[in-house]
C-alpha cells in the first residue's frame, strides 16, 4: 500500500465490494469530504441501488476496467488477491487501501474517536453508543457494521466525535487507532485468521494500546489485556461500571446502575437478551468518560429498540411470529436461543452455518449449543468468501447432531419451507439464525406465505 498520497492528488477512489455493509459507509463519507467515489460488487442489491441515489458511480460486477480511470483503490478483506480489479489496480501501481486503513486513517481526524472491539455484539452496543451520543447532541459521525432503525449504517456528523466498529477478522482492528477502545468480549471466532488463542489474545492486547480500554470484568480472556489504563464493566465481578439488581422484565432486563460503586440510577431495557446489560454497561463506561450525564444515556437505553438481524421481529403469517439474528457462532447462538426461553414461547429454531472453515474450527462447539434446542433445522451453508469444504458443511454438521438428537436438514428454500410447515405445528415462533442470506430468505418465506394465505 502507498502511503504519502495526499488528499490532493487522490480525487477518484475505487471501492471494491462496496456493497458490504462497512464498504457503503466508508464509501458515502468519502463522497461527503468531497472525493470522486465509485465501486463494484458481485451483484446487484438494494445497497447499490442506494448509493447510485446518493451519487456514486456503482458496477454490478467486477471487471479490470473499472478501475481505468481512478486514483486509488479500496478493497475489503473479503475480496480474494486474484480479483480482477485488484490485480490490475496493482498492475498499475496504484495506492491500494484496506477498508480499515482508510477507517483507521477517518479516526485520526477527530477530536474524539471510539472503537467498539469484540468476538459478539459489536453492532449492538456501537448503536447503544450512537444513541447516547446523538440524544447527548453530540453529532457523532458513526460508521456501523449493521442497519440502524433511524440512521441505517452511516451518519454524518462534525469533525469532533466518530465511533465505529473494529472487526478483529485478519487483525484489521490493529489498523484502527481510537481514543478510546472498547472489547466486549474475546472469543475464538475468525480462527482462520489467527495462529491459536495467544495469538488472538495477543491483537486484542496491541488493540487498546495507546487508549483508555473500557472492558467487560465477566470475560475470562478480557482479564489478560487490562492495562493502567482501562476501565472495566460487568455483573458478576468487580467492575469500574457494573450492573445491580439485575432483572428479567418481560422484555428485556431491568438493572441498577453503578460507577466506581456510586449508584447512577435504573435502566429499564427493551431488547431482548440479558447480554444487552453489557452491551449498556458499555455504552454507560464510554459516555462517562465523555463526560456526558447519566440522564441523558438512560433516555437513550431505555428508548434503543435494537439493530436489524438482532433479535428482529420480521411478522406474522399462520399464528406463527418470525424472528431473525445475526447468531453464528456457538456462544451466540446459546445466548439468543436462551434470551428468547425467557418469552416463555414454543420456538422452531432454523440455523445457517456461515463459512466452512468457522463450523470444522467449532464443531464440538457447535453440536454442544445446537443439541439443547428442541425443534431445530439446519439449513445448507452460506459459504462467503470460501470454498466448499465437506468437514465444514452443513450437512456434516447435521449428520454429527443426528447422533446426538433429533433434528431436521434442508437444503433449499423450498425445502426449508415444508420443513418449518412440519415441524412448526403448535409452536409460537420461529426464530431465523445466521449471517448470511438466511435474513432474506426468511422475509421471503414469510411473505410468499402470507400470499399464498390470501389467495
Amino acid at each position: 500500500m502507498a502511503k504519502n498520497y495526499s488528499r490532493k492528488e487522490l480525487k477518484k477512489i475505487h471501492f471494491i465490494g462496496i456493497g458490504g455493509v462497512s464498504m457503503s459507509a466508508l464509501s458515502l463519507h468519502l463522497k461527503n469530504l468531497g472525493y470522486e467515489v465509485s465501486g463494484s460488487d458481485s451483484a446487484e442489491s438494494l445497497t447499490l441501488q442506494s448509493l447510485r441515489k446518493k451519487g456514486i458511480k456503482v458496477y454490478d460486477r467486477h471487471r479490470s476496467s473499472n478501475v481505468n480511470n481512478v486514483d486509488a483503490v479500496c478493497y475489503t478483506s473479503a475480496i480474494s488477491l486474484n480479483n480482477c480489479e485488484l490485480k490490475k489496480a496493482i498492475k498499475k501501481k496504484l495506492p491500494i487501501y484496506k477498508r480499515s486503513e482508510i477507517l483507521g486513517k477517518i479516526l485520526s481526524k477527530f477530536d474524539n474517536s471510539i472503537g467498539v472491539s469484540g468476538c459478539h455484539g459489536k453492532t449492538t452496543a456501537t448503536a447503544m453508543i450512537a444513541d447516547a451520543l446523538i440524544v447527548a447532541n453530540k453529532n457523532p459521525t458513526v460508521f456501523l457494521g449493521g442497519e440502524n432503525k433511524n440512521f441505517g449504517n452511516y451518519l454524518m456528523g462534525d469533525e469532533k466525535i466518530c465511533l465505529a466498529e473494529a472487526c478483529e477478522f485478519k487483525k484489521n482492528f490493529l489498523d484502527i487507532k481510537p481514543k478510546i477502545s472498547v472489547v466486549l468480549n474475546i472469543d475464538k471466532d475468525h480462527m482462520d485468521s489467527y495462529d491459536d488463542e495467544s495469538d488472538l489474545i495477543s491483537a486484542y492486547s496491541q488493540f487498546v494500546v495507546g487508549s483508555i480500554s473500557v472492558i467487560n470484568a465477566d470475560d475470562p480472556l478480557c482479564e489478560k489485556i487490562h492495562n493502567s489504563t482501562s476501565v472495566t464493566f460487568g455483573i458478576n465481578n468487580l467492575a469500574t461500571y457494573s450492573a445491580r439488581n439485575v432483572k428479567f422484565n418481560g422484555i428485556g432486563y431491568t438493572f441498577t446502575a453503578y460507577a466506581y460503586s456510586m449508584k447512577l440510577g435504573t435502566v429499564k431495557l427493551s431488547v431482548i437478551g440479558k447480554h444487552n446489560v453489557y452491551n449498556a454497561l458499555a455504552t454507560i463506561a464510554v459516555c462517562d468518560l465523555l463526560k456526558i450525564p447519566f440522564s441523558k444515556v438512560k433516555l437513550a437505553l431505555e428508548n434503543f429498540t435494537g439493530v436489524k438481524r438482532r433479535a428482529e421481529y420480521l411478522g406474522s403469517v399462520n399464528n406463527l411470529d418470525y424472528y431473525a439474528d445475526y447468531a453464528h457462532h456457538p456462544k451466540e447462538i446459546m445466548a439468543t436461543v436462551k434470551a428468547f426461553s425467557y418469552l416463555d414461547k414454543p420456538m422452531t429454531v432454523v440455523f445457517q452455518p456461515h463459512t466452512y472453515s468457522r463450523t470444522k474450527y467449532l464443531m464440538q462447539e457447535f453440536i454442544d449449543a445446537l443439541k439443547e434446542i428442541d425443534n431445530l433445522i439446519i439449513y445448507s451453508t452460506y459459504p462467503a468468501r470460501e470454498k466448499f469444504d465437506l468437514l465444514g458443511d452443513a450437512k456434516t454438521l447435521y449428520q454429527n447432531l443426528k447422533k446426538e438428537k433429533d433434528c431436521f436438514y434442508a437444503f433449499n428454500e423450498k425445502e426449508l419451507a415444508n420443513r418449518i410447515k412440519e415441524i412448526s405445528i403448535g409452536n409460537a415462533c420461529v426464530l431465523f439464525l445466521g449471517a448470511g442470506d438466511i435474513y432474506d430468505i426468511a422475509k421471503k418465506l414469510l411473505n410468499e406465505t402470507d400470499k399464498a394465505n390470501k389467495k
